[in-house]
């Protein structure tokens, strides 16, 4: 694979601390980048040579006419939504790797709720409200400020930008760099079909972030345990945009690859280690387009999550604007716990005054 030199480490530390626009142009104006006009993959045939020791933008999921698939979400919350459940499945695929590792002959659990009960001791998140026993709810509650850790979501705010940036971070299984656009870059392609304790199928939405989003940065790098011999050990990256070519109407999403199977460039474990990033996945969506001001972004940040996953698998933390991180373990969560304030004979009910229903005479 030819893989673009020149690039100095330092570059990583640059994409983990870029969050605008600014910062993303700032930082491809010092990488060897062939412009679009120069190399361009147009359904099946390549226009333009390959330059070796370069960067490309080739079309994400290898399909040049992937604008309106990946245009799909009528919300922008949506999209964040379905990142932190791919975190969550890498989270709990990370512990059923590591079992099968142990334990070849482990049947898999049936379902997510199993899966998750059996990896990290959490039943439904709704549930624990409602444990009268009050030893069980508290070392429960332990866990789950133990496994919260591992996923977040963490907002970012530019005045002098006037621009939003979105990371989403999980601590799972993460992926080995020749595999990122097989996996995180895909569309529409899947290997959790035969997998019941997996969330999702086709994992497809996620990449409608791209669509509310300037740029987006990822990075990826496989949990070293998993690594079998001859594996890598080093950390993918790349930087999505959306590409409109000169002449043509038909816009598309790319991202930078290194060579010419669609491979991200790649950094050495050396590289990551000195960053602190050990495993895992981090999407930064920037400049992304969430239509409100900031105040209020914040506040609909926290409430749109946890009615969108409104009974989450696993619990995570969100950085709205600050640096205390709010726990999220949605909804169905929060109703439980207030339903068991009032007691097991009380329920909740609406707030406003009872009105008629029916048909008129």
């Amino acid at each position: 694979m030819a893989v673009a030199n020149g690039i100095d480490d330092k570059v990583l530390q640059d994409i983990l601390s870029a969050t605008t626009s600014r910062d993303v142009e700032r930082l491809l104006a010092t990488l060897p980048v062939v412009e679009p006009e120069h190399y361009q993959r147009d359904y099946g045939k390549a226009l333009g040579c390959w330059r070796d020791e370069y960067l490309h933008w080739v079309p994400v999921g290898l399909d040049r006419g992937n604008g309106g698939r990946i245009k799909l979400a009528g919300q922008p919350m949506n999209p964040i939504a379905e990142r932190l459940v791919n975190g969550q499945e890498a989270l709990i695929e990370l512990e059923r790797l590591r079992e099968l590792a142990d334990s070849p002959e482990t049947p898999m659990p049936r379902s997510p709720r199993e899966a998750v009960l059996r990896y990290f001791g959490v039943p439904n998140l709704d549930s624990i409200p409602r444990i009268s026993d009050a030893a069980r709810r508290r070392k429960l509650i332990e866990k789950i400020n133990e496994v919260r850790k591992r996923l977040y979501v963490r907002l970012f705010y530019s005045k002098e930008a006037k621009e939003f940036a979105v990371a989403i971070r999980d601590e799972g299984m993460g992926q080995e760099p020749l595999r990122v656009h097989e996996t995180l870059l895909s569309l529409g392609q899947t290997d959790k079909a035969d997998k019941p304790y997996m969330i999702g199928v086709f994992g497809q939405g996620g990449s409608s972030a791209f669509a509310a989003s300037e740029y987006s940065t990822i990075i990826s790098r496989r949990a070293p345990d998993l690594i079998g011999r001859g594996g890598d050990n080093g950390v993918g990256w790349t930087i999505v945009r959306q590409i409109f070519p000169k002449g043509r109407r038909d816009p598309y999403f790319a991202y930078l690859a290194a060579s010419e199977d669609g491979a991200v460039p790649r950094f050495d474990a050396a590289a990551a280690e000195a960053v602190g990033f050990t495993h895992g996945c981090r999407f930064v969506h920037i400049d992304y387009d969430f239509g409100r001001s900031s105040a209020a972004v914040a506040r609909m940040l926290y409430q749109a999550l946890n009615h969108v996953l409104f009974n989450p698998m696993l619990p995570y933390d969100l950085f709205a604007l600050k640096e205390r991180p709010e726990l999220m373990q949605g909804t169905a969560q929060r109703l439980a716990r207030q339903a068991a304030g009032l007691g097991h004979r009380s329920a909740l009910d609406k707030s406003f005054s009872s009105q008629p229903v029916g048909g008129t005479a």
